[in-house]
């Protein structure tokens, strides 16, 4: 009896948490002061964007093309099927 009390007991402590935790989550308190929180950030978002200074492009022609390494070949030839011949 006592053991069926206590479980009953702890349901109702858990349903009762999760009610308060929902009831406060979705109140529309809670949603103002989201909303409220979302547009001070996107209006920091768009003070720091016209406040970032435009670069000027300068990266034209920086790299160079070395055509050096097409002309070695220092290839190491790698074949399994060649170890199998020279253990026979």
């Amino acid at each position: 009896m006592i053991k069926n009390t206590l479980s009953v007991l702890i349901f109702l402590i858990i349903m009762l948490f999760f009610f308060l935790i929902f009831n406060t989550y979705f109140s529309n308190n809670q949603q103002k002061k989201i909303n409220k929180n979302r547009a001070i950030i996107s209006k920091k978002i768009q003070n720091n964007i016209y406040e970032l200074p435009v670069l000027i492009n300068d990266t034209y022609n920086v790299i160079k093309f070395n055509s050096g390494f097409e002309n070695e070949n220092n290839k190491i030839e790698r074949n399994f099927w060649k170890l199998f011949k020279k253990n026979d």
